[in-house]
C-alpha cells in the first residue's frame, strides 16, 4: 500500500489576516500534486460567521480530492458550529476509504471557547469506531487541537483539555497516524508508534518568526510514514520519517490504571 495525504489546516477565511491569494496558491498547488486524500483539520473560518462560511465552502470545493474536514476553535466562535455542520456535515465521522485505509475525524471545540475537548462520550464513540477496524489496516485520527505541546508556541494555552486519556485510546487501539493543526506551526512526534503530526497554516498572516505559509505532504506505505511541509510558492522539505509499526501495543498498566477509583 502506498498513500499520499495533503494535510491543510487553518485557512481563516476572513477579513482578518487571511491571505486570499496564498490559499488560491495552495489549491492550484495541491490539485497540480494531485494526492489521494485531503484533510483538513480546522479553524476554516475567523470568526464563524455565516459569510465567511460560505467563502470557506467555494474554496474548499475547488480542491479536486476525496476530503475528511473537522471544525476548529474558530469555526465554533459565536455557535458557528451550527454553520459548520449545515457547510461541512459533523465533525464527528468517519471515512473508510478502503479495506487498508480508515480515518476517523474528530470535533475537539467547545464553543466560543479556544481551548479543546473531546469528553468521555465521544472517548467512547472513538474507541468502539476504533475497535471495528482491523488490526492491519491503516488508522489515521483528525482532530483540530493538538495532544503534545509544539515548540515555538509559547505557553501552551489552547491544548486539549483530555489529551492524556484520548492519547491513551490512540494508542491502545494501534492509531498509526494522528493530524491536527491549531497552533500554526508544522512539527511531528512519535510515540508509542503512532506519528503525531500537526501542520501550519497555507493562508494567514498569523505565522511564527520565520515559520512560512505551508502545508504538510504524507506518504504512508506499508513501512514507513513520510512528512514533508510544503512551502507556498516554495520547496518541500522533509520534516520527519518513522518506520511503521503495525498492531496494538499491549500496557502492563492498564488493568491498574482501569481499576483505580
Amino acid at each position: 500500500m502506498e498513500i499520499q495525504i495533503a494535510h491543510i489546516s487553518d485557512i481563516h477565511v476572513g477579513k482578518v489576516n487571511f491571505m486570499q491569494d496564498m490559499l488560491e496558491s495552495c489549491i492550484h498547488e495541491v490539485n497540480e500534486i494531485d494526492p489521494d486524500l485531503l484533510v483538513l483539520s480546522g479553524d476554516l473560518t475567523g470568526f464563524g460567521f455565516k459569510e465567511e462560511y460560505k467563502k470557506a465552502d467555494e474554496y474548499v470545493r475547488c480542491f479536486k480530492q476525496k476530503k475528511l474536514i473537522v471544525p476548529g476553535n474558530h469555526d465554533a466562535r459565536y455557535r458557528g458550529d451550527l454553520y459548520f455542520e449545515k457547510y461541512f456535515g459533523y465533525g464527528n465521522t468517519v471515512l473508510k476509504v478502503s479495506d487498508d485505509l480508515t480515518l476517523i475525524g474528530l470535533d475537539s471545540t467547545i464553543p466560543d471557547l479556544d481551548e479543546g475537548a473531546i469528553g468521555r462520550g465521544k472517548q467512547r464513540w472513538l474507541k468502539k469506531q476504533l475497535k471495528k477496524i482491523p488490526e492491519e489496516s491503516l488508522k489515521i485520527v483528525v482532530l483540530h487541537h493538538h495532544l503534545i505541546p509544539i515548540p515555538m508556541t509559547g505557553r501552551e494555552r489552547s491544548v486539549l483539555n483530555d489529551a492524556g486519556d484520548v492519547l491513551r485510546i490512540l494508542v491502545e487501539e494501534g492509531v498509526d497516524v494522528v493530524l491536527s493543526g491549531h497552533r500554526h506551526t508544522p512539527y511531528s512526534w512519535f510515540l508509542n508508534n503512532m506519528a503525531i503530526i500537526t501542520a501550519g497554516s497555507p493562508s494567514t498572516e498569523k505565522v511564527r518568526a520565520t515559520i512560512p505559509q505551508s502545508y504538510n505532504l504524507i506518504k504512508i506505505t506499508d513501512n514507513w510514514i513520510e512528512v514533508k511541509v510544503k512551502e507556498i510558492h516554495g520547496k518541500e522539505r522533509l520534516m520527519s520519517k518513522y518506520r511503521r509499526v503495525k498492531g496494538r501495543l499491549e500496557f502492563p498498566l492498564k488493568k491498574l490504571i482501569s481499576s483505580h477509583p
